[in-house]
């Protein structure tokens, strides 16, 4: 792989939204995640519409990532106002879903070696896959993490969960897990960090837009911190009854060479067991999906 010769900075970079239900911590995950907890709106006490930020610095980039904080009071109708056209604009800003949950389980009352995913967390999951897939297509180009704060569910055995998650395109992770797992993977927020960090986080330009309305984006940072929350008030307005075309061409150029590709990924895997095939294919399809052109 090529090394840059020096470290990229990347302006305008797409958002990333951490939500979960209000009696989840949250702000846990975005503290751990950025080094500082978020600010509850004063008038609320509540993080439902806080922004924060997390400045990452890697061998290759840096970028000060704008979060977005979100609560999920009645799950039909954050999906219903997501799903809206004027919500599509709010979606492909995102880079990153980060989905907190907390089962509540007790150790006293789960032995059980395996984390078992509720139906309620599963809901919550297909909820977000569908809103993703209706604004920005199954080729999406970002990264799902489910991250479990359930104290018993630390330590334990997650094949299960992984493949539930892995379905619906999340990566498990669990925030006190340490160490790595049978296939050599951190554990835990060191997991959840690298994910993030091999994420593609560079906004792409309409194609429409010209070279100064792109330099004007790069201006603009502190004002799209709030465009989320101002979509999310407009969703409720009874007046926006607009419908947004959303017809869109299929991309069939370099199919040829994508489907070449994946065909020496399933050739790779073919001597594999079966949960280290999907869970190898996965992350290779996932690669070859950010970085096909």
């Amino acid at each position: 792989m090529h090394l840059p010769e020096k470290v990229m900075e990347i302006k305008n970079p797409r958002r990333i939204l951490v939500l979960g239900r209000p009696d989840c911590d949250i702000s846990r995950v975005v503290k751990a995640l950025t080094g500082s907890a978020p600010t509850p709106d004063p008038s609320t006490g509540s993080l439902a519409g806080v922004t924060h930020e997390w400045n990452i610095k890697t061998a290759y980039y840096t970028a000060n990532i704008p979060i977005w904080i979100d609560e999920i009071t009645d799950l039909e109708a954050w999906k219903a106002e997501f799903l809206k056209p004027e919500a599509k604009e709010v979606v492909e800003a995102l880079g990153a879903w980060i989905y907190c949950f907390d089962s509540g389980k007790k150790e006293s009352e789960d032995a059980a070696e395996e984390v078992t995913i509720s139906e309620q967390v599963e809901q919550t999951m297909k909820a977000v896959d569908e809103v993703v897939k209706k604004a920005c297509g199954s080729m999406w180009d970002g990264t799902k993490l489910a991250m479990d704060l359930t104290p018993s569910n630390k330590g334990k055995r997650a094949d299960a969960a992984d493949e539930i998650c892995l379905d619906l395109g999340f990566d498990y992770v669990h925030i006190d897990a340490e160490g790595k797992n049978d296939y050599g993977e951190k554990l835990g927020l060191e997991r959840a960090k690298e994910i993030l960090e091999a994420n593609e986080w560079s906004a792409q330009p309409a194609e429409d837009d010209d070279e100064e309305n792109i330099g004007d984006m790069d201006d603009e940072q502190a004002q799209m911190n709030a465009e989320l929350w101002g979509m999310k008030a407009s969703l409720l307005d009874p007046d926006n009854d607009d419908e947004e075309d959303e017809g869109s061409a299929l991309q069939i150029e370099g199919m040829e060479q994508m489907m070449s590709q994946l065909m020496a990924i399933r050739e790779h895997t073919a001597g594999m067991s079966e949960n280290e095939r999907k869970r190898y294919a996965a992350r290779a399809v996932d690669d070859l999906m950010k970085n096909f052109d």
